[in-house]
């Protein structure tokens, strides 16, 4: 099986007939996983069996899809989906950053064999555009970790720090580059000057020595974390509270497996039990299918 990670921003003027399209051309292939469509573009994981990688490839390249923006890694177990979930969104990723797609398209780039390089060049301070939880399980070195919780924080980070932001150059990067093709132009609309890692942690350790980066990659699916080899990592997930954790925290007095992590325990009653014990029931049936 190969995982497919992509993305692409450009107008979609009838979403509800490229989702038909998508669930007529791959839903009968085997095909699982998560894709969000909007007016902006198209942005997905799915897990592909072997013989279908090519024809699903040159399908999302029709519709529009960058083959640079196309990240691909193996996977050997069998489920990390339950399905195939293709959903309708105001965008693709949720920002509330109000940019065109022309600005998202004048976005600056660093290829991510010149990565490396560019970030040890004096003046260049490395922001890492992702959740407080992401850049806990594993960063480049050196990166600034803004503090948020959800990606539509980070515009407020950004005002806040601005004048301090225009004094130098800003690399930034995230899981896909993604977020960073809507965190670039807003930080160029505040007069920073910004790049992008191009393909983001992804393409990095794709086609990278990996030698800048430390700990794992979290993504949002059953694999939870991703080694420098892109092989699913030792991360772990918590299912209180779906925060990922590391392997010394698992050895907290307040870790329960499949129910709890030293910053959810308290939240756990028996209501909450039932329910995650409902959920892990059902996964496994999910796994055995």
């Amino acid at each position: 099986m190969r995982v497919l990670c992509f993305y692409s921003f450009f107008e979609i003027t009838h979403p509800i007939k490229i989702k038909e399209s998508i669930n007529h051309h791959i839903s009968k292939l085997g095909i699982e996983g998560s894709i969000i469509l909007s007016s902006e573009g198209i942005n997905g994981t799915i897990l592909v069996p072997d013989e279908h990688e090519n024809f699903i490839q040159e399908y999302l390249l029709g519709l529009g899809v960058d083959k640079q923006n196309i990240k691909v890694s193996n996977f050997d177990k069998k489920k990390i989906f339950s399905k195939l979930d293709v959903k309708i969104k105001k965008e693709i990723v949720t920002s509330d950053f109000d940019l065109t797609i022309n600005e998202i398209h004048n976005g600056q780039f660093i290829e991510p064999d010149q990565w490396d390089d560019f970030i040890k060049e004096e003046n260049v301070t490395i922001i890492d555009t992702r959740n407080e939880y992401e850049y806990r399980i594993g960063h480049f070195q050196n990166a600034v970790d803004p503090n948020i919780s959800t990606f539509k924080e980070f515009k407020k980070y950004i005002q806040k720090n601005k004048d301090i932001l225009k004094k130098k150059k800003i690399a930034i990067y995230c899981t896909g580059g993604i977020r960073c093709e809507k965190a670039g132009p807003l930080m160029q609309k505040y007069g920073i000057d910004t790049y992008q890692l191009k393909g983001g942690i992804l393409k990095y350790l794709e086609s990278s020595s990996a030698k800048s980066w430390d700990g794992e990659c979290f993504v949002f699916d059953k694999r939870v974390a991703l080694n420098k080899k892109l092989k699913p990592g030792t991360t772990l997930l918590c299912h209180g509270c779906n925060m990922p954790l590391k392997l010394e925290e698992t050895k907290s007095p307040h870790y329960r497996e499949g129910f709890s992590c030293q910053r959810c325990y308290h939240e756990l009653n028996q209501k909450k039990i039932r329910s995650l014990t409902d959920k892990r029931k059902h996964w496994k049936r999910v796994m055995a299918d």
